[in-house]
C-alpha cells in the first residue's frame, strides 16, 4: 500500500460541540493525498459517537474509552501513522481550506525546514471571531522567522510561541527527536520544540491557518494555582536539558550579547558558559533558572578540568558559589509562595503568563 503524503493526528476529549466542524475542516482539504487518524481519549460526553457518525475511507478511529493523557493517545496515532509529514489538529479547533496543500508546499521546497507553522485567528465557544487585540495574549503567534539559534533565544528568555495546532512536520523529525513527554502537561509542544530547534530550521508563516477556539476555565492552560506550579515545575525540568546539544555557534549567534568570556575557546568554556546562562535576569523564570544554574555549577566546580577554567577564567570558586547559595530562594515557605502569587494574579501578571507559556490540553 502506498503511503499517504500526510498523516493528520487528532485526540479528541469532551469537544462534542465542536469537534464535528474539526473533522469536517480536515476532510474539506485539497490537492494532498492524507490519512486521518482520530483516537478518543475517554470522552464522558457524545464525543465518540460524533466521530464515528463519520464515514470516510481516510479516517481510521480509536474510539478508547479509557483516559489516558493526550501525549499518550497523540504518540500513539503517531506511531500508527504512515505519512512522510505529519499534521496535528486539536478536537475543538478548525483548519482553513488549503492549509495542508500550503505547507507541504513549504515543506517539499525548503528541505532544511523541519516544521511549518502558522498564525492562528482567535473564535469564541459558539465560533465568533475574538479580536487578537482584545487578548492580552494575542499576538503571541504571530512569529517572524529565525534562524535556529535565535529560535532557541527567543524559546530561552520569552518561552513558547509557536501554535501546535498549525503544525505540519516532517515524520523523521519525530524519528530522530522523540514524541511528546507525557510527564508534561502544560509544556510537552514547547519541550519538543526546544528540541527540534537544537536540529532543524522552523518556519512560521504570516498565514492565519487554524480557528483557535478559546474556551476558559476547560483546559490545562486555565489560570489556576495548580496550573500555575506546574507549569513553573515544568520550565524547571526542561531547563535542566534546555541547553543539551546546543553548539558554540549557536550560543555565538544566538547568544553572544550575554556571553562572559564571547568566543568560547574551549569545550569547558562552552559548558560554563552554558551555566551562566542560566544567572541572566529573566522576568518570568529567574528563580527556577538559577536553581538550575547552582545545579549545574555544582557540576562542574567538581569537574577538575571544569573547575580550573572557572577560576582562572571567571575568577569562580566555591566562596562564589557559596555566595550564591545564600541569594537564590529555593525552600521559600509554601504560604509566601501562595500569598506572592495571588499578589501576581491580582495584577494581572500571572494571567498573562500562564497563556502565554503554556499549551492548550485535556
Amino acid at each position: 500500500m502506498i503511503a499517504p503524503k500526510v498523516s493528520v493526528i487528532m485526540a479528541t476529549y469532551n469537544h462534542g460541540p465542536f469537534v464535528a466542524e474539526a473533522i469536517d475542516s480536515v476532510l474539506s482539504q485539497q490537492g494532498v493525498e492524507f490519512e486521518f487518524l482520530i483516537a478518543d481519549d475517554g470522552s464522558s460526553d457524545n464525543t465518540r459517537d460524533v466521530v464515528a457518525e463519520f464515514q470516510d475511507r481516510r479516517i481510521r478511529f480509536f474510539p478508547n474509552k479509557v483516559n489516558r493523557g493526550a501525549c499518550i493517545v497523540t504518540n500513539e496515532l503517531i506511531e500508527k501513522s504512515r505519512g512522510e509529514y505529519i499534521a496535528l489538529i486539536n478536537s475543538d479547533d478548525a483548519w482553513v481550506k488549503d492549509k495542508l496543500r500550503y505547507q507541504v508546499g513549504i515543506l517539499d521546497e525548503n528541505p532544511s525546514i523541519g516544521a511549518s507553522f502558522g498564525r492562528a485567528a482567535f473564535v469564541d465557544r459558539e465560533g465568533q471571531p475574538i479580536d487578537k487585540r482584545t487578548l492580552s495574549y494575542g499576538a503571541v503567534f504571530d512569529q517572524e522567522n529565525r534562524s535556529s539559534a535565535l529560535w532557541l533565544r527567543r524559546f530561552f528568555v520569552t518561552g513558547n510561541c509557536l501554535c501546535h495546532p498549525t503544525i505540519l512536520i516532517r515524520r523523521r523529525c519525530y524519528e530522530e527527536l522523540g514524541t511528546y513527554s507525557n510527564r508534561l502537561r502544560q509544556l510537552p509542544d514547547f519541550d519538543m520544540w526546544i528540541r527540534l530547534a537544537k536540529r532543524y530550521e522552523l518556519n512560521v508563516s504570516d498565514r492565519e491557518l487554524i480557528k483557535f477556539r478559546i474556551l476558559p476555565g476547560e483546559n490545562a492552560s486555565s489560570q489556576t494555582m495548580v496550573n500555575g506550579i506546574r507549569t513553573m515545575n515544568e520550565h524547571f525540568l526542561i531547563a535542566d536539558t534546555f541547553f543539551d546539544g546546543v553548539t558554540r555557534d549557536h550560543l555565538l549567534e544566538g547568544f553572544l550579547d550575554i556571553l562572559t568570556i564571547k568566543d568560547i575557546p574551549t569545550a569547558q568554556h562552552l559548558d560554563i558558559e552554558k551555566a551562566l546562562l542560566f544567572f541572566a535576569y529573566n522576568q518570568w523564570l529567574e528563580r527556577p533558572y538559577k536553581v538550575i544554574g547552582l545545579l549545574q555549577m555544582s557540576r562542574l566546580l567538581s569537574s577538575p578540568p571544569h573547575h580550573k577554567v572557572l577560576l582562572d577564567s571567571y575568577g569562580i570558586d566555591d566562596r562564589w558559589f557559596q555566595r550564591e547559595m545564600g541569594e537564590v530562594d529555593v525552600l521559600r515557605p509554601k504560604m509566601a509562595a501562595a500569598a506572592q502569587y495571588s499578589k501576581s494574579v491580582a495584577q494581572g501578571a500571572l494571567r498573562k503568563f500562564l497563556v502565554l507559556w503554556s499549551r492548550r490540553s485535556h
